[in-house]
């Protein structure tokens, strides 16, 4: 190897004087890059002949554009010596400040490119072709590096170095860095350094933990945002999740369904085979009606209020409108009011904010757009289902339970209190109530009403009211500007009551009681004895369940026959019976209490609607 050492020592004229020292022979030394001094001079003369040692040197003088010359006697050069071993300097410079740059910028490797020992003869040829070859050398690599650079500063910031895929922001290849400062996304370099039993760095091998990952923020990243991208994943993955969920779920429930289907036909054919069999065997009109099975099944649930404050219903197939009373959706309003659903549609429509407090009863009026509301805020609202705005209102001194319109006046309205008492009202004169109809020595809420239309010929000609306490059961006869109260004997405690003015049948529901151990649902008619006494004639009682906590409503309901609904706690379902037979005829589950029901009819078919404390699910017959 041979080290050239340069030492800048003097300036003549504007020309610079450089010193070189020539090694000859030897191993590499990094450290000979020493400025030559004074002794060295003096301890050239005293090397041997014919062998140049690191003392020996040329004295040069380098001109601009004029290449290397020589100034000063050549030493003599042993021939002995291999050409491969002797080296010459080449330098260019232009002025003062750029050729002590560019010495600067020499290295020994780089320097000592020379293929042949320098002679007196061809020194200055040699230095100006050598000169040529490191100017073209230095323009090339001068290229080179900046190609690389324009490269790397195209993938800095961008590619992960592992993979060479984008970095991102978020998620699992999110930008990163070693204790050591190379950069690689987080899944990369977290694989990197578990499939090494040494854990070094991709790049610089340095040794490295996995505690000395850190997420950063890169001077030139390029980061694609997949913030939102990985939310609508996560979304779909559980959508899909759920949907194959309930695809597994409903593919089970129909294998159960058809296997119970296939039991059912075949007990039923072993119950008809034996009873064919049995000499006494007749015909009756209810083996021939139990032929016609009667199914439900559940056309459409509707989520009516995610806060669990759903109580009462009233619908009204003319206007293709159902009022369900739900809590406030909104905070700005805290109350409760009324959602507005469209039947035919299934489509929950505007929301009417009304009371403070729950609301116990709605009821439709019979001709008019109207719909009243009574509620636990001691106040009754009259609301207009077009403008969606309160026509009347008033407030009572007790909380209010239930409410219903005149069968025979249109603007006479009666209201339930928690006092026992029945308050007839007049829309045209809210002022003060009409009258109050009282039992006295019961005070129970009274928790439904139902007016009773007046017909000639009927057991009560001119109509009156049908009050259902907790405690007792009541009819009041109009008689002119009076009511004459008349006592129906049913035992309670009772949870609701519904008239049908066309079959003239009153069904009233009850809990049990310390006698009956069942709940009860007794469909009967109303018979005028004498002036002073009223008969139920009792139709059919419908046994329920052994349990009955909720103030659940039973209704009427027909397919081309009447039936019974009510919900059966114990049995978590809904069932129905028939009033031509007083058989139940179906039942549909109820996973969720059922707080109220009805029976609607419009121009796509019957229906069973319940409502629970969240949804409104309508049942379509089948």
């Amino acid at each position: 190897m041979k080290n050239l050492v340069n030492d800048a020592d003097r300036s003549v004229h504007g020309v610079h004087h450089l010193t070189l020292k020539y090694v000859g022979i030897g191993v590499p030394d990094e450290n000979a890059m020493d400025v030559d001094s004074s002794e060295d001079r003096a301890r050239s003369s005293q090397n041997e002949p014919g062998l140049l040692t690191n003392n020996d040197r040329y004295d040069v003088v380098v001109v601009s554009s004029l290449g290397l010359h020589v100034e000063g006697p050549i030493p003599f050069i042993n021939p002995e010596i291999p050409v491969e071993q002797h080296a010459i300097v080449q330098i260019e410079s232009n002025d003062v400040e750029s050729n002590s740059g560019d010495m600067d910028r020499i290295s020994p490797t780089a320097s000592a490119a020379s293929s042949r020992a320098p002679t007196p003869t061809d020194m200055p040829d040699e230095s100006n072709q050598s000169e040529g070859t490191y100017q073209e050398t230095t323009e090339k690599d001068d290229k080179e590096s900046r190609k690389r650079s324009l490269s790397e500063d195209e993938d800095d910031g961008r590619l992960c170095p592992i993979c060479l895929d984008n970095w991102t922001n978020t998620g699992d290849h999110r930008i990163c860095a070693l204790k050591c400062g190379h950069l690689f996304g987080y899944k990369c370099v977290n694989r990197w350094l578990e499939s090494q039993q040494k854990k070094s760095c991709p790049t610089c091998k340095k040794r490295v933990n996995r505690s000395d990952l850190r997420y950063i923020y890169a001077k030139k990243l390029i980061a694609v945002d997949t913030t939102e991208l990985d939310v609508m994943k996560q979304l779909l993955d559980t959508a899909i999740e759920e949907k194959n969920k309930m695809l597994m779920d409903m593919s089970r429930i129909t294998c159960r369904e058809q296997m119970l289907h296939q039991e059912i036909a075949q007990l039923r054919k072993q119950i008809e085979d034996l009873t064919k069999n049995r000499p006494d065997y007749r015909p009756s009109p209810s083996n021939l009606f139990t032929s016609n099975i009667v199914r439900l099944y559940m056309d459409k649930s509707l989520d009516i209020c995610r806060q669990s404050g759903c109580r009462v219903f009233d619908a009204n197939c003319e206007l293709d409108l159902i009022m369900v009373s739900m809590r406030s959706p909104n905070n700005l309003f805290a109350g409760f009011g009324i959602r507005k659903v469209n039947i035919s549609q299934y489509k929950p429509l505007a929301f009417i904010p009304l009371h403070s407090l729950q609301i116990r009863d709605i009821s439709f009026h019979p001709s008019n757009n109207w719909v009243l509301t009574a509620s636990m805020d001691k106040s009754f609202k009259v609301v207009d289902t077009i403008s969606n705005s309160v026509m009347y209102t008033t407030s009572q001194q007790m909380p209010l339970w239930s409410c219903c319109w005149d069968a025979d006046n249109q603007y006479v309205l009666y209201i339930g209190t928690q006092s026992g008492a029945v308050v007839k009202y007049d829309v045209r004169t809210m002022a003060q109530p009409v009258c109050t109809l009282a039992v006295p020595g019961d005070m129970s809420p009274v928790v439904s009403i139902a007016s009773i239309p007046s017909r000639p010929g009927a057991d009560l000609v001119n109509g009156g009211v049908v009050s259902c306490k907790l405690n007792s059961l009541w009819v009041f006869e109009n008689n002119g500007t009076d009511h004459i109260r008349h006592p129906l004997a049913l035992e309670g405690p009772f949870v609701s009551m519904k008239y049908q003015s066309s079959t003239k049948q009153l069904l009233v529901s009850s809990r049990p009681n310390n006698r009956i151990s069942y709940s009860r649902h007794t469909l009967c008619t109303l018979d005028k004895v004498n002036l002073d006494k009223i008969n139920c004639n009792i139709i059919h009682s419908f046994q329920g369940g052994g349990m009955q906590k909720l103030l659940s409503k039973s209704c009427f309901l027909s397919d081309k026959q009447e039936f019974i609904a009510a919900h059966h706690e114990s049995a978590k379902s809904v069932y129905l019976w028939s009033i031509n037979t007083g058989q139940r005829v179906c039942s549909v589950p109820a996973h969720d209490a059922v707080l109220d029901l009805q029976g609607i009819q419009n121009h796509t078919g019957n229906y069973l609607v319940s409502l629970t404390e969240k949804k409104l699910e309508f049942f379509k017959f089948n």
